[in-house]
This record gives structure tokens, sequence and C-alpha cells, in this order.
């Protein structure tokens, strides 16, 4: 039975300290009950004198609390408590005299009020309520209140009501540190059953990722080794043939295998499968792609490039891109003779925002490609440069310049 009582408003949404708090205002008001019971008995030797319409009142307005906790009022519960505890020590402050001792019931009420406190809630309330306590307390120790009617006692009533508010507040306060502590570790226990799933919880899904991790670095390595393969394929086939177009073709067709192949062999083996370090990527593409024709094989290459990490997605475009850029300027930049292939390359994070810029010595783009957007080529850039949210930009800067930008 008491415990239905205790729990009265607790329900498993609740946090821990809600529960908590909730809990003990119950146990609070449960104790006010029991006090009011047991306090009842002063009528045998207070006869007409002991108050039993105010104490039948604050019976009732306890209860208050209850219900509220039922209606998961739990503010206004909270509230409920410390206004009837006011009250109540205010007025008992006032019907006795006051060397009956009636002052150290004040002593468990900030007690029980501290441990209502609910670090999840705003510390005001605390501090209102620890307030409204003291303002009762200066209230009943200083003031006489007009419309309170002191009882007539007998020195010898004095005398027992002393001992007696005495003795029976020191045992309230046992009886309420005995229960709250009870509760706190109730809380504690269910605290560490709550860690201790959590932590069952947290290995399960270490355990679930962790085979993940290695279910897709699998992939990630078929993946680098199917395109290995096909990139042989292209190699046999193009040495196999003897049309220079289907060369070219070949070619231009491998390197676009190529740059997908290098995003899936720099995930190969990370502990982050979701990020690329775009310099390393673009250095090493860049690299491959002009020593696969035989022609460039020997083209300076200045590569003036910081450190950025871009998300996977955006890696295989930027390369497709950078693969399209470096297949154009070898098809069209070095027809004139005696020009000696350079490209140059810039990488750049600034504010949030990745510059790249590919740039070539050769003759430059035409006219027609820099006004308008008809070639193959240009269409495909532009086409992947959406794909990352990003501005693609063709000029005439000592050869031929692209200059790419997207957000980091």
């Amino acid at each position: 039975m008491f415990g239905k009582i205790i729990n009265i408003g607790v329900h498993p949404e609740l946090d821990t300290y809600q529960k908590r708090e909730t809990r003990v205002l119950n146990v609070i008001a449960a104790v006010v009950f029991f006090g009011l019971l047991v306090g009842a008995t002063n009528v045998f030797f207070l006869g007409e004198q002991y108050p039993c319409i105010f104490n039948s009142s604050v019976g009732v307005f306890t209860s208050l609390i209850l219900y509220f906790n039922h209606k998961r009022w739990y503010m206004a519960a909270s509230y409920a408590l410390v206004i009837t505890m006011v009250f109540t020590l205010t007025y008992v402050s006032n019907y006795y005299e006051r060397s009956t001792g009636t002052m150290a019931y004040f002593f468990p009420v900030i007690f029980c009020i501290a441990l209502l406190h609910n670090p999840d809630k705003p510390r005001y309330h605390l501090v209102i309520n620890m307030v409204l306590i003291l303002i009762g307390f200066i209230i009943s120790q200083s003031f006489q209140l007009s419309f309170i009617k002191q009882g007539e006692f007998t020195e010898a009533q004095i005398i027992l009501l002393r001992y007696y508010n005495i003795y029976f507040s020191v045992s309230i306060t046992i009886a309420m540190a005995f229960l709250l502590i009870q509760q706190v570790n109730k809380q504690y226990k269910e605290l560490n059953a709550l860690i201790h799933k959590l932590e069952e919880n947290q290995a399960i899904v270490s355990a679930s990722l962790k085979e993940k991790e290695i279910l897709i670095k699998e992939l990630q390595h078929r993946v680098k080794n199917n395109m290995a393969i096909l990139i042989g394929l292209f190699n046999f086939q193009r040495e196999s043939s003897n049309n220079e177009e289907v060369k070219n073709a070949l070619t231009e067709a491998k390197n676009r295998v190529l740059s997908i192949a290098m995003v899936h062999q720099h995930l190969y083996g990370k502990t982050d499968l979701s990020k690329i370090n775009l310099k390393n990527y673009i250095s090493e593409l860049t690299d491959e792609v002009v020593n696969s024709h035989p022609l460039y094989a020997n083209a300076q290459i200045q590569k003036d490039m910081e450190d950025v990490t871009v998300d996977i997605t955006k890696a295989i475009p930027i390369g497709l891109i950078i693969n399209e850029v470096y297949t154009n300027s070898f098809k069209h930049a070095f027809k004139e003779q005696g020009i000696s292939p350079e490209f140059k390359i810039g990488l750049h994070l600034i504010n949030q925002t990745v510059h790249l810029t590919l740039n070539d010595n050769g003759i430059g783009f035409p006219e027609t490609i820099i006004t308008n957007s008809n070639s193959l080529g240009q269409n495909l850039m532009e086409s992947l440069t959406d794909q990352i949210d990003g501005k693609i930009s063709f000029t005439n800067r000592s050869g031929a310049l692209v200059a790419l930008s997207f957000p980091a």
C-alpha cells in the first residue's frame, strides 16, 4: 500500500530526476498524513484547545499533492506542498506558545525542500521555495497575526507540548531521512540498471558497427579490384588496337574509371569512410592521368594545394571533372609545336568554400567555348559541378584556366 502511494504519478517515460521529485513529494505527503494522525493524540491532553478543524484542513490540502502528481501537474504539486507547509507552520507558531518549540518543525521541512531540488529544472524554483520557508519562519517568530487566536494553555500543557514537539520533530526528521534515503538508493539502483543496459546496447551497436565497417571495407576492396580489372582490360584493348582514335577513346574511358577507382583506393583501410583528403586524391589522380599519355608523361606539374577534406559524394564528380579537363588539354592545348606542356593545380579552402584551379600553358580556349556552352565536354563538367552545388568557369590565362568552387 505504501509503495503504491509513493509511486503515484511516477510513469516510465519520466526522467530520473522527475521520478525522484515525484516520489519525494509523495513520501512527504504520506509522512504529513501520518504526522497529523499522531498529532491528533494531543486532543487527549489539550481537549477542546486542540485545533481539529485546522488539522483536518491541512490533511485535505496535503491530499492535493497526491492528486496533482496523479494528474501529472508536478510543478503545482511542489508549490502546493511548500505553501501548505508554510501556512501550517505559521498558523501553529501563532496558535501555540513559542516556548512550546513549534519552530523545530521548520528543520525537517527545510530538509525536505532541499531534497525536492530537480537539476533538470531552473534553480529559481528551489530559491522560491526556500524564500517562502524563510518568510514563514520570520513571520511565525516575529509577529502575532491578529486573525489567528492564540490558544490558552496551562504551564503543564506548555511543558508537555515542548517535549512533544521536540521529540516528534526529531522522529519525523529521522523517519523522513530513512524513507528518502531509501528512495535515493532505489534511484541509484535504477541508474545502475540503466547504465548496465546502455552498456549492453552499446556493445551490441559497436559489434554491429564493426561488422558493417568490415563489410564496407570489403566492398570497397572488391570495387577497387573490379575497377582495376576494368582498367587492365582497357589497357589490353588499347594495346591490341591499331586505330589511333580507338586508342584515344579507350584511354579516355580508362581514365574516367581510374578517377572513380582511386576514390575507393583512398577509402580502403580508412576508419572514416565518409571523407577523403582532396589534396592527396587530386595529386595522385593528376600523376596517373598525365602519365597515361606517353606524349605528356614528362610534363611539368606545379602543385599549390592545401589539405582539404571533403565528403565522399563530392570526390567522384571532382575526379571526373579533373579527368575531363586534362583530356581536353591533351586533345587541343598543345597542337602548336615547340610548347613544353606544363600544368598548374591550385587547391585552397577560403571561408568554407573550396577553390580548385586547373591551368595549362597551351593555346587556350577558343572564344566560342568561353562564351557558349555547346561542347559535350563542357556540358559534362557543368553537369558534374551541379551535383556538388558548385560553380565552374572557363577562361584564358597564359593558357586554358578552369576554376571550380564548391562548398566544403
